[in-house]
């Protein structure tokens, strides 16, 4: 038969036949890195075989965390850049919770069977697997040849868009947040002043986000701009080219550095960003200016009931004529409340 065949490593990851010109999918867990792995590599076969429509069985994933949103985000990208449409097949309760409140069900195709899942009555032969010496060996070759969703091999660094793709992921189940911001700031040159801003964060997914200070004097100018480029990387692919450009160590670990260069050029010459691998979270972000100006940002993060959120920010700012620092803390989170749409748009 023709088509993609199905790839299995250390997790249920199956094909289905094509029927009717949708290519089916069925994932479920556990979602170990290699399930991901090999989900994305099948996704890409189907593509490159001329599929136009992908169906992902998404029932038996027990729950939608970060990596999985991750990977199903970074195939929506493929799918999209190669014309094709992706949907969810998906009937859990738990499982349309997520979708709905981290706003996915606005960007992917839900379908919900009904009365049941069609699954149960297509028999077992047509779920089998590979033979266990044929996944051992389609999976040696895949590392040999450095194959995976379209770059490096697999136990390697990842792709800078699924770097970008597990920072949107984060905190998926927060759909928005409010937060009590205290920023000081320094002038470390003339005429050396010094103030303090109190303001309200807010931030709403998808892509919303916005500092609303009670007072902002000049010299503040622009510190919730930088808050903002670091709070919103689900902008990032559309403003900017992204490359990996290695390693760099923060506190006690390695952090993977991004650089992103302006799609439309400005001031700034790239920005550089340092991305914890394991929490995926912005450590640090510096902006380098064409004028030899550079402000150098860093963040700490808390714990806020199941979600890690901005705890502190220290910003360094050396551009021509000016010398300042800025200290900010967050306090007072409010977590899934209702933010009203005028906030994000009033500035605009």
């Amino acid at each position: 038969m023709g088509g993609p065949k199905a790839v299995v490593l250390r997790c249920r990851v199956t094909m289905e036949s094509r029927v009717a010109d949708v290519f089916t999918l069925s994932l479920s867990k556990p979602t170990t890195p290699e399930a991901l792995r090999a989900f994305r590599a099948d996704v890409t076969r189907a593509l490159d075989e001329g599929v136009r429509s992908l169906l992902v069985d998404i029932d038996e994933i027990g729950t939608l965390d970060s990596p999985a949103i991750a990977a199903l985000i970074v195939a929506l990208r493929a799918a999209r850049e190669r014309s094709a449409a992706i949907s969810l097949r998906v009937s859990r309760p738990n499982l349309l919770d997520t979708l709905r409140v981290t706003a996915l069900d606005q960007v992917f195709a839900i379908v919900v069977p009904l009365p049941a899942r069609p699954e149960a009555a297509v028999p077992k032969r047509r779920r089998r697997t590979a033979p266990r010496r044929t996944v051992a060996a389609v999976a040696a070759v895949m590392v040999a040849a450095g194959l995976s969703f379209g770059t490096a091999a697999a136990d390697s660094t990842p792709a800078p868009d699924e770097i970008v793709q597990h920072l949107i992921a984060q905190n998926v189940r927060v759909a928005t947040y409010e937060a009590t911001i205290g920023v000081d700031v320094h002038m470390r040159s003339f005429p050396y002043l010094a103030d303090h801003l109190d303001g309200t964060a807010y931030f709403k997914r998808p892509d919303h986000f916005e500092l609303v200070f009670r007072k902002v004097p000049a010299l503040a100018k622009g510190f919730d701009k930088l808050t903002s480029d670091i709070d919103d990387p689900t902008s990032w692919e559309r403003r900017f080219t992204i490359s990996y450009v290695g390693e760099r160590t923060v506190g006690a670990h390695r952090d993977v550095v991004l650089r992103l260069v302006q799609r439309v050029r400005g001031m700034i010459d790239h920005e550089d960003v340092a991305v914890d691998p394991d929490a995926w979270h912005v450590d640090e972000m510096e902006w380098y200016y064409y004028n030899g100006g550079t402000i150098a940002m860093t963040q700490d993060y808390q714990n806020v009931g199941a979600f890690s959120v901005l705890a502190s920010q220290h910003a360094t700012i050396r551009i021509p004529y000016v010398h300042a620092a800025a200290d900010a803390t967050y306090t007072d989170y409010k977590t899934n409340v209702a933010i009203d749409d005028s906030v994000f748009t009033a500035k605009r």
